[in-house]
């Protein structure tokens, strides 16, 4: 007996802690509680996340696959098989859009070559949320993850993408381990251009979001504390 494949529905998860259902439509949640099988970074804080959302099933009886650094490559096809067999599963992200930023396209890239349909559900994006209260060129813009970490190559990147805003009015976007986000506010503030406009986005869609845009040259008596918050560091003229 041949068998239609399942779908693969890419799942939103919140940025922050925020509540599930001020930033995540009423259909996530329907979805969410048709599944039991799911693709995700982490376990723990993909069960934490399931049940913030209602989630109805059982948390124990869940089957998760982990998809992070670690994986094998060869693990990835297995996956997919109860999809293959006519399951729908889902994947999601550990916080944010699922594939944005996040090793999920590896999985939607293989779910394309067997023919199975990928369905993305409606949610937050810190890279579009912060866009869009920059104040910047929201038609053309380039995304860039995380920067280089040693220095010298950070410093090099930095002064590509200040070209770039110049060159081709393009918005820069990218981020940093929270962790070294005061360090990378440091390295913009002594290597881009004073007149050169700095955004910064924290925390988005939580109580503690923060966003501001100011030229580099004003930012140093402004210096938030980013210390482990999330954020998104966006360049422009």
């Amino acid at each position: 007996m041949i068998h239609m494949p399942g779908k693969l529905y890419l799942i939103p998860k919140t940025i922050g802690n925020t509540a599930t259902n001020k930033v995540l439509p009423h259909y996530n949640h329907e979805i969410i509680n048709a599944l039991n099988e799911f693709i995700v970074e982490d376990a723990r804080t993909a069960r934490r996340f399931l049940k913030a959302s209602g989630y109805e099933g059982s948390l124990d009886n869940l089957m998760l696959h982990v998809l992070n650094k670690h994986t094998l490559q060869e693990e990835i096809p297995g996956f997919l098989e109860n999809c293959l067999a006519g399951k729908d599963i889902g994947l999601m992200s550990e916080a944010g859009l699922p594939c944005i930023a996040d090793p999920g396209n590896v999985v939607v890239s293989l779910a394309h070559q067997k023919g199975i349909q990928v369905i993305p559900l409606v949610g937050p994006s810190s890279i579009l949320l912060a866009l869009m209260a920059s104040g910047f060129n929201g038609q053309q813009f380039a995304f860039h993850g995380y920067l280089p970490i040693p220095l010298k190559d950070k410093e090099k990147k930095i002064r590509e993408m200040e070209r770039s805003i110049y060159r081709l009015d393009q918005t820069q976007i990218f981020m940093e381990a929270p962790y070294r986000n005061n360090k990378l506010l440091d390295n913009l503030l002594n290597t881009c251009q004073p007149d050169t406009v700095l955004c910064i986005a924290a925390s988005l869609t939580t109580e503690e979001e923060y966003i501001k845009t100011l030229p580099i040259k004003n930012w140093a008596k402004k210096k938030p504390d980013l210390h482990k918050k999330p954020a998104l560091f966006l360049l422009y003229k």
